[in-house]
């Protein structure tokens, strides 16, 4: 019987779904929040307050420039290695096409969806313990890299276009308290320049005021 859902654990970390995940990420986030990036932060978002605008794009640079540091996983190597056995696989469909079968192709339209045109192959032990996977036919190619954990960090598919980075739980934990505590500097601030201000205080009635100055 085949498993699908967030119940079978395979596809549950495949999400960030599992309890390991959930507190990775926690951790990470925590982790990466050092005192002098949050002293930036609030100091960009009580700018930000001061001008009446949203986040700017420099804070938005920064809480990215700490997630790539101290969050995100090392994508480039494996998604170089999944690479490498993608255009394994495209050489192999060039050398399985038979020009006698154009003709039959044509008329048919289902001989190259057979599996002798289908190749899946699973990978463990690429760059930092991550795996991977590809689907590959001669119209299309799809690759995904998993973290240690087994979450998908990345996928490729030719219809899209190449690579794309996925998510991962840790960075939407970071990027969701970055942006509590960008906006409660920035709510402070606007609080403090709303406040209505104190009238002058005037000397009290019947006294007047003596000028010292020689």
């Amino acid at each position: 019987m085949q498993i699908s859902g967030i119940n079978n654990p395979l596809e549950a970390a495949r999400f960030g779904k599992t309890p390991i995940i959930q507190k990775k990420a926690v951790e990470a986030s925590k982790h990466a929040m050092t005192d002098d990036f949050v002293e930036k932060l609030q100091a960009l978002a009580r700018r930000d307050a001061q001008k009446g605008t949203g986040m700017s794009q420099e804070a938005m640079d920064l809480r990215y420039a700490q997630m790539a540091k101290y969050v995100s996983p090392d994508r480039s190597a494996p998604m170089a290695q999944m690479s490498r056995e993608l255009q394994k696989a495209e050489r192999e469909h060039k050398e399985q096409e038979d020009p006698r079968l154009e003709f039959l192709d044509r008329m048919l339209g289902q001989l190259k969806k057979t599996s002798k045109y289908r190749i899946v192959r699973s990978f463990s032990g690429l760059e930092g313990g991550c795996s991977g996977d590809l689907h590959s036919t001669p119209e299309n190619q799809v690759a995904t890299v998993y973290s240690p954990d087994g979450e998908e960090i990345a996928q490729y598919n030719t219809s899209n276009g190449g690579w794309m980075n996925l998510t991962t739980r840790a960075e939407n934990q970071f990027l969701g308290d970055s942006s509590k505590i960008y906006m409660q500097a920035w709510n402070a601030a606007r609080a403090e320049l709303n406040a209505p201000k104190a009238p002058a205080q005037s000397a009290p009635s019947g006294e007047s005021t003596v000028d010292v100055r020689v």
